[in-house]
């Protein structure tokens, strides 16, 4: 993949995400020039790469900026207006996964967005396939609704929080 979307969503400290840019581009760099990042709303970034999700992620959560507090890798993003076509694709994501127990988060950056619907959803069109647990999930799915646009991530229970404890 050559051309460049929205890669990863970072959430920062409050009044850090100025900061932030720079050391996350710092990282992304490394392996693509490229890169932009910015922050869209306050305290939160996006980055655009032309690399994969996970490889964003792992240059940034491998040696962690301060100011990042959570490291989203999308793996697909949706007109926010289009609640079934997400519901749709997120459903697809767990089915193809082969997760039997997840849950969702869903996180209102800058919209107007019914999160309840989505989560609603998601858990009735997988009724009888996959379980919603929130104590043991297998995957969690994150969606951050940004202006018009849900940006879909899915990692396992806390792989999102940045940890000086990693650095270890």
């Amino acid at each position: 993949m050559t051309s460049k979307e929205v890669k990863l969503v970072i959430t920062t400290a409050p009044s850090k995400g100025k900061k932030c840019v720079s050391e996350v581009l710092n990282r992304i760099i490394l392996k693509d020039e490229t890169a932009q990042a910015e922050e869209v709303v306050q305290n939160v970034v996006l980055v655009k790469t032309s690399l994969p999700s996970f490889e964003a992620y792992g240059l940034v959560i491998s040696a962690p900026p301060s100011c990042a507090r959570k490291i989203f890798p999308v793996l697909g993003s949706f007109p926010s207006s289009d609640v079934r076509a997400i519901i749709d694709e997120i459903s697809e994501l767990l089915l193809k996964s082969k997760v039997a127990k997840f849950f969702v988060n869903c996180y209102v950056r800058a919209s107007d967005f019914d999160c309840k619907v989505l989560e609603i959803g998601i858990g009735l069109r997988l009724k009888g396939i996959a379980e919603v647990d929130y104590k043991n999930p297998e995957k969690v799915v994150h969606v951050n609704v940004i202006d018009d646009t849900a940006y879909v991530s899915l990692m396992g229970k806390d792989q999102e929080k940045v940890s000086v404890k990693s650095l270890s």
